[in-house]
């Protein structure tokens, strides 16, 4: 009986001992299974806002803004935001440099990161495109070699759109005066002959030929790829030059035909523009990003082709004249800008972009760049006329200080010899003259 007893009790002690490990062993699958479940989740990222600095002024609400940029990051990276300032008259880059405000994402053409090279405001994105296995071959290399050959190797800034220079036109002026309108692959010569037929008083209203948005006719980045300073003597400056000489003869005429009356009011960026706007000028040379900000507003009857071309330089357009995107030396945010930066560059974001603001994509993508012609306002325009010239091969690199200051004096020189002020060799010598001098001045500071 004892016997028996004992063997019941052994029974349920092995029972219970069972059940207590199966419930032990379902607790702990359990914990594990949470564990696991945790691990698997990415962990929510923080919200950040970036501070994004325009350089070159965005136009827009905060909402037409968001509509451009921080929507398309948000798809990828919702916890990423940006606010958004201006540089402005009032505040001006290096007031806002000196008011140490917080940066992360720089905005601007490339001639604006250029121009303020000197005040470090950029870092170097390599290591993070390393780090984030961004793939940079996507991109056109000529703005990638820009870049890096304008600022020592390093890759401070890559392209969000490009800007084409084409030559707009109101057909509705040569329609008035019985001209044929402009072509395609045109030279500057046939385009002369053009603007000299438009160039004419009709019932007390002074109608010009060409008008132009980009100065001296896109002298920044002409189809030559002549540059401004001598990159082998790096202190000194390229101006009086056959080359420029004859970039000059092509340009000027344009401007001095016949009833034109090219005074230093009337070659004034704004009151040139204002001319076309008013259907006073036949021709308009600008980027195609003056389509779409200005043209919807306007009643005008256009069209565009493509950039007149250099009689010996056939198939060539003006050079690379992106809008960069740059990451900002002082940000504390670095990876998140860099995350930003490079969804904008994503191809379904740039197609996107480019269709619905008509802004010209920098990636390889055929999709990409033809998506351009999307953009409502140009159903039905000729936008071969950005797509059809082989860009210029970019000028060769300067110093970016002695750049500036010979890029100034040779405009004042073009302008002193549309005006008449000067003639050509005269403006153009006097001109290179006073770039070195101020050249040499600001390496003596320099070397205080």
């Amino acid at each position: 009986m004892n016997n028996r007893v004992a063997l019941q009790k052994m029974v349920v002690m092995i029972s219970c001992t069972a059940i207590l490990s199966g419930l032990l062993a379902g607790c702990s699958n359990r914990n594990d299974s949470s564990q696991s479940d945790a691990q698997s989740k990415p962990a929510q990222a923080d919200p950040v806002e970036l501070v994004f600095y325009a350089l070159s002024p965005l136009s827009g609400t905060q909402e037409e803004k968001a509509a451009q940029w921080t929507d398309y990051v948000r798809k990828k990276y919702p916890h990423i935001s940006f606010k958004f300032i201006n540089a402005t008259d009032d505040n001006t880059v290096d007031k806002f440099i000196l008011s140490k405000q917080p940066v992360d994402i720089l905005f601007g053409s490339f001639a604006s990161f250029v121009l303020y090279k000197d005040r470090d405001m950029v870092g170097d994105m390599t290591d993070l495109v390393k780090q984030h296995k961004f793939d940079l071959t996507t991109i056109e290399k000529p703005y990638i070699d820009l870049v890096q050959s304008s600022f020592d190797g390093k890759l401070p800034l890559l392209p969000v759109y490009d800007l084409r220079l084409g030559l707009y036109y109101n057909k509705d002026l040569f329609d008035k005066f019985g001209i044929p309108y402009p072509k395609d692959g045109a030279t500057w010569e046939e385009l002369l002959v053009t603007a000299r037929q438009l160039t004419r008083s009709d019932s007390g209203i002074a109608y010009r030929g060409l008008v132009t948005a980009a100065a001296g006719g896109g002298l920044a980045i002409n189809q030559y790829s002549l540059g401004y300073a001598n990159p082998k003597t790096t202190d000194k400056a390229a101006i009086y030059t056959d080359q420029w000489k004859r970039y000059f003869e092509s340009i000027v005429p344009l401007f001095t035909v016949p009833g034109y009356d090219p005074t230093k009011e009337t070659m004034a960026g704004g009151a040139q523009l204002k001319m076309f706007e008013q259907g006073t000028a036949a021709m308009l040379l600008a980027f195609n990003s003056y389509g779409i900000f200005n043209l919807p507003s306007l009643q005008l009857n256009w069209d565009v082709v493509s950039l007149p071309e250099m009689s010996g330089l056939r198939g060539i357009g003006a050079q690379p004249y992106p809008v960069y995107l740059g990451l900002s030396s002082t940000s504390k945010h670095k990876d998140a800008a860099f995350q930003a930066i490079s969804a904008l560059l994503s191809g379904e974001v740039q197609i996107d972009r480019s269709s619905k603001f008509g802004v010209f994509s920098p990636l390889k993508d055929p999709k990409a760049k033809a998506s351009f012609g999307d953009a409502g306002m140009w159903k039905g325009k000729n936008i071969r006329a950005f797509t059809a010239q082989t860009p210029a091969a970019p000028a060769p690199a300067a110093r970016a200080e002695f750049k500036t200051i010979a890029e100034g004096e040779l405009n004042k020189a073009f302008l002193s010899v549309v005006t008449g002020e000067k003639d050509m060799n005269t403006a153009l010598r006097e001109a290179e003259e006073t770039a070195d001098k101020a050249i040499q001045q600001l390496l003596s500071q320099q070397a205080k």
